[in-house]
């Protein structure tokens, strides 16, 4: 039998690399709403999501969409003074919100 160990490198953003290098790269350039840098619904305490299903265009219709919704639970938060849109594919997410809690380590 043989045992090798590996060294797994994290970055801030929570992606792992077998390269030292790479992790320090991708540090640098990234830009993922997972790091906390960014101050995203995504690393808030307060950042929930819910999952609705909306009925399609004609209510007797059989056929549900769901859809996740983000929700901010932070009693300071005002959608229409803190919010910025992260990205116009990213519905209902928030970057640089000034109420931000980073979430605690499980």
């Amino acid at each position: 039998m043989i045992v090798k160990k590996v060294t797994r490198y994290y970055a801030d953003c929570g992606k792992s690399y077998s390269s030292k290098s790479y992790c320090l790269w991708h540090e640098k350039v990234c830009k993922c709403w997972t790091n906390p840098k960014f101050r995203t619904c995504k690393t808030c305490k307060f950042g929930r999501t819910a999952v609705i299903t909306d009925i399609l265009d004609n209510p007797d219709a059989a056929i549900l969409r769901p859809r996740i919704v983000r929700q901010c639970a932070n009693p300071r938060f005002d959608y229409e003074i803190h919010f910025k849109k992260a990205h116009e594919k990213a519905e209902g997410l928030c970057i640089d919100c000034p109420v931000w809690v980073q979430k605690t380590s499980k």
